[in-house]
């Protein structure tokens, strides 16, 4: 990742002359915890027939621009999606792997479940470690953190995993 830290109003003399190293996994973590109840994945327009459509209908379909996009800002992905079929297909393509190992920042896969509108789609979101999870939910339209399985409720069809996922941190 290439992040340029030489803005003078930020670093005092000292920290001018240190060189830095950037903890990426760290980084990512810690936007994945701190999206927690934001609004921004909510909405998706395409122009369709010559009519703007918000595809994610107001955040009810919006997990897969919640991952996508997170993976997008730290380069984990090609683009962000608005599919999770699309997404997982682009994080094979990215080097993400296919793990049995719940590791805190791989995305958990949940079975098709039925929305609180009535269509079945497929879910995913993050793990967090400690049993807790982090996904945009359609009931809230937004990301919230729940329990990885949804106390025993879903099933985890699959955990991908990429190599700046750290296993012991």
């Amino acid at each position: 990742m290439d992040i340029r830290l030489s803005d003078s109003r930020m670093m005092g003399d000292n920290m001018r002359k240190s060189k830095f190293k950037i903890l990426t996994y760290q980084n990512y973590l810690s936007v994945i915890k701190n999206s927690q109840n934001s609004k921004i994945f909510r909405n998706f327009y395409v122009l369709n027939n010559n009519k703007k459509r918000d595809i994610l209908k107001n955040g009810q379909f919006s997990c897969a621009r919640y991952v996508s996009s997170i993976l997008k800002l730290f380069d984990l992905i090609s683009e962000t999606h608005a599919t999770v079929d699309g997404t997982i297909k682009d994080m094979l393509k990215n080097k993400w792997k296919i793990t049995k190992k719940l590791v805190p920042g791989n995305v958990l896969v949940w079975g098709k479940w039925v929305t609180f509108s009535g269509e079945i789609h497929s879910h995913f979101g993050f793990y967090l470690g400690k049993n807790k999870a982090i996904s945009h939910r359609d009931e809230k339209r937004i990301p919230i953190i729940h329990h990885y399985t949804y106390n025993q409720k879903r099933k985890i069809i699959k955990i991908l995993t990429h190599k700046i996922i750290k296993e012991n941190e």
